[in-house]
């Protein structure tokens, strides 16, 4: 009797591994965009932070098709459009790998800062207009009008930006403006974007120093979805804002009594922290990283020869190339070609190679790069 009871618990335990192996089985051999379109309707933070690790391929499709969480940036027009290009920039062993894809947006305007999977976007013509746009659920809604003493977001005497505090879950449009002094307002929303356009600024103190930028703001570079930084003309300091603190300070710039720090340098995100690109001399420029936000520590990463003919062959003369973005590993810093030849170019910091990239961009089209929380990788 005892012999058959453990045959037969045997025998269910052995039935209940099969079930379970066919079900695994079964929800694996769904097709990628199957699988897409089920992941899409659960909500972001879960993906990026618990759905993703679940297994290489959920971490593979979520990564590259639904996040974007490689080296993402858009191309669209000066002017505006509803249609832009979404590049998103990968690096395996062979280099980089690039994909691109067309992007629907149900709103003509400017994209003006990328944060996670939102947009920010503003109408050139409309004055004080803000879209908000999640790229995953494909929703939008307006944002309640903002100040307009900077003219409509199409001057040169604001910048906008949008930032995402992890501690609390949410997110924050960020609207610094000339009116006369610096100002400032914050609008917070969480991810459901449904009733954004109920919600209310506040205003909250602006900067008390702005450099040579006294008459005119601009937009902020994004670091982390969290720092935001204005180069202000000043050969001594950045205005920066912690935007989970809500508070502007002063960043102090790197230099020696023998490169002196001037104004002509270039700020761009590098694997979660603020990189600077210092011309030194005709044919030399200093890779700076700012490693500790809280101390304004920099260290020195690289020095790059301009003269050589990697640099020669892109732009002769004194006129450099723009920094844009940089891949997640901080090997390659992307760069754009200035002038009616323009180009999308790397730049491998291990082997000093430069390489042009084979995207087609226009020289009144613009790119916007995405920003998001430094995470761990599969």
């Amino acid at each position: 009797m005892k012999t058959r009871t453990k045959r037969s618990r045997k025998e269910s335990e052995a039935e209940q591994a099969s079930r379970k192996k066919k079900k695994v089985d079964c929800f694996a051999s769904l097709h990628d965009d199957l699988l897409i379109d089920i992941l899409q309707k659960l909500p972001a933070d879960i993906l990026r932070y618990k759905t993703r690790f679940v297994c290489k391929r959920w971490f593979s499709l979520i990564t590259n098709r639904i996040l974007f969480d490689h080296a993402s940036l858009i191309i669209e027009t000066s002017y505006g459009s509803r249609t832009v290009r979404l590049m998103d920039i990968s690096e395996d062993k062979h280099g980089l790998t690039l994909k691109e894809q067309n992007l629907e947006i149900p709103y003509t305007g400017r994209i003006k800062s990328w944060c996670n999977e939102f947009l920010l976007i503003t109408d050139l013509y409309k004055e004080g207009s803000l879209f908000i746009y999640d790229i995953i659920r494909k929703q939008g809604s307006f944002l309640p009008p903002c100040s307009t003493s900077c003219g409509g977001h199409y001057g040169c005497k604001c910048g906008v930006g949008l930032s995402y505090d992890k501690f609390k879950g949410v997110y924050k449009v960020v609207h610094a403006f000339l009116g006369p002094q610096i100002q400032c307002e914050l609008l917070i929303f969480k991810g459901d974007i449904a009733s954004c356009n109920s919600l209310k600024w506040k205003k909250i103190s602006g900067p008390y120093y702005t450099g040579q930028r006294r008459y005119y703001w601009d937009d902020p570079v994004s670091v982390q979805g969290r720092y935001f930084h204005w180069d202000v003309h000043c050969s001594k300091y950045l205005v920066s804002m912690d935007t989970v603190k809500e508070r502007f300070r002063q960043t102090c710039l790197p230099g020696s009594d023998v490169f002196p720090m001037n104004k002509r340098y270039s700020l761009v995100e590098m694997g979660g922290f603020l990189s600077l690109l210092h011309k030194v001399s005709v044919d030399k420029i200093n890779v700076w990283m700012l490693k500790d936000y809280q101390r304004s520590k920099w260290e020195i990463l690289q020095s790059i020869n301009v003269s050589s003919h990697v640099w020669s062959s892109i732009y002769p003369g004194r006129v450099l190339p723009l920094p844009v973005t940089c891949v997640k590993g901080k090997r390659y810093i992307i760069f754009r070609k200035p002038g009616s030849e323009t180009g999308l170019y790397s730049y491998d910091l291990e082997n000093k190679i430069m390489r042009r990239l084979d995207v087609n961009i226009a020289p009144a089209e613009r790119c916007v790069v995405r920003t998001t929380e430094a995470a761990s990788f599969f």
